[in-house]
């Protein structure tokens, strides 16, 4: 009897933890992981805002006229409001990341609840912004995570082009890395905090130096930037 309930624990656990991972990660259902416009690019930076990184990378932003998305951490959002407000009056789009950068998978319904409907919740109410678009963090889920947002209206998204900027790597080949994934549609991560588990301290300041080469490549390939609001 005792491995006929281990082995139902173990099946509702797979349903609960990992089969909501393959679902949006292997067979990219229930999320946006392209734009659906053609000849389009959106730029996206998950775990912050920062107090160092998030200001310079605004500026180079800026500089280049590229509106991107920020999928924020809600608590480090209320930490640092003067970069949210700065990001929404430049332009870019301000998207939910979590609460905390929790791994979504292990965490039961009402902490997954908070990681995603009370951090678009927290983020509307500081800011009076329309955030509905959740990005998990390490861009994991669960169950409970596609009930919720579901429920609530709100869409999950992934991407298309990741190159592991959250290690310290040069900007030569964080550029020649997105070159290699890029197509129509694309989506690119990266980074704007080295503050989470497993980023290296000093790794945005590669990607910011990265910038304007990345947006140069994008526009050379005849491809406008767009934000993930705009996609949804």
């Amino acid at each position: 009897m005792w491995w006929i309930i281990a082995g139902l624990i173990v099946l509702m656990l797979l349903c609960y933890c990992v089969a909501p991972v393959i679902w949006t990660r292997t067979f990219r259902k229930s999320c946006i992981y392209q734009t659906n416009q053609s000849g389009t690019v959106s730029l996206t930076f998950d775990d912050g805002p920062h107090p160092v990184y998030t200001p310079q990378l605004l500026d180079v932003l800026n500089a280049l006229n590229v509106k991107a998305t920020f999928f924020v951490l809600s608590h480090r959002a209320k930490q640092h409001p003067a970069l949210i407000e700065r990001m929404i009056y430049e332009g870019h789009d301000v998207e939910v990341h979590g609460h905390r950068h929790w791994f979504v998978p292990l965490l039961h319904p009402s902490a997954t609840y908070r990681q995603c409907i009370g951090a678009s919740r927290a983020l509307i109410s500081a800011f009076d912004i329309d955030s509905r678009v959740y990005r998990p963090t390490w861009g994991a889920c669960n169950l409970a995570t596609l009930l919720f947002i579901r429920v609530h209206r709100m869409r999950l998204c992934t991407w298309s082009v990741m190159v592991g900027d959250w290690r310290k790597t040069a900007p030569a080949e964080l550029v020649d890395r997105i070159a290699k994934k890029l197509t129509d549609g694309a989506i690119i991560v990266l980074h704007d905090s080295d503050h989470t588990l497993g980023a290296e301290h000093g790794a945005p300041k590669e990607v910011i130096a990265a910038i304007p080469a990345i947006v140069q490549l994008v526009r050379a390939q005849g491809y406008q930037f767009v934000t993930i609001s705009e996609c949804v």
